[in-house]
């Protein structure tokens, strides 16, 4: 798999922009979840517990952790504005509130064809297509010759350019029946690349979809949540930019 060594170094934690693999995005970094029965972690500024609290994070929600040999663990959350503009949540939270999703159980049985890609297991298939991105059925904003909004909105995938290839569907079905997805969780994200596809499931009737896509510069992970078999929330990750 080819990988871009972008490296960002942003308040000591590293940042390595490239294909993630079954959650993992390189060296000691990782997609994960809290456990806390409160439903909630609160994030410290500093790895001790006297440390000023800087936020949240809540319960099915996915962030970025730094794995390390100490009993706090260095996490980031990208969060996002109603105009995709991006804000930092970084802090440190103590490991044993912490599930990596890369040690999940994951669907191996993958079929890459052209314009789709096929995971599945007896008694789940997760799909995602793409398809040709057409400029002229769309309204395309443009500020200083790069690409700003599509159809009025903000976009990953490319820093700039217009895309060559969108996400037209994502399908889950679970035990034959297939789970409803909105449009809006999918129709703004650019430049798939099929072999990051990874699905990961767990605890609470939880499955975990996850890409990194990129062409070759707007480099960004998503993570599609599916709470109770049904589509609860998006988490768009673009510090591997």
């Amino acid at each position: 798999m080819r990988k871009i060594f972008l490296l960002i170094l942003l308040s000591g934690l590293k940042y390595v922009a490239f294909a993630q693999t079954e959650f993992t995005l390189g060296d000691d970094l990782t997609y994960a979840v809290i456990k806390d029965t409160d439903g909630y972690v609160n994030i410290r500024k500093s790895p001790n517990t006297s440390s000023p609290i800087v936020g949240k994070i809540y319960k099915y929600n996915v962030f970025n952790c730094e794995v390390n040999k100490t009993n706090w663990w260095k996490v980031l959350q990208v969060q996002y504005d109603n105009h995709h503009k991006s804000s930092w949540l970084e802090g440190y939270i103590y490991n044993n509130r912490v599930t990596l999703l890369s040690t999940w159980k994951k669907i191996n049985r993958k079929n890459i064809h052209p314009d789709n890609c096929v995971l599945k297991t007896d008694s789940l298939i997760v799909s995602v297509k793409k398809k040709s991105f057409n400029p002229a059925k769309h309204k395309l904003l443009k500020a200083k010759q790069e690409l700003e909004l599509i159809d009025g909105k903000g976009f990953w995938g490319t820093d700039g350019e217009i895309p060559k290839k969108s996400i037209s569907k994502l399908m889950v079905v679970k035990n034959g029946k297939s789970i409803i997805i909105p449009a809006g969780a999918f129709n703004d994200l650019y430049e798939p690349n099929f072999e990051t596809l990874s699905v990961c499931y767990g605890p609470e009737n939880t499955i975990y979809v996850s890409m990194s896509n990129s062409d070759g510069a707007g480099a960004y992970g998503i993570v599609w949540i599916f709470k109770d078999y049904k589509y609860y929330t998006r988490y768009i990750d673009d510090s591997l930019d």
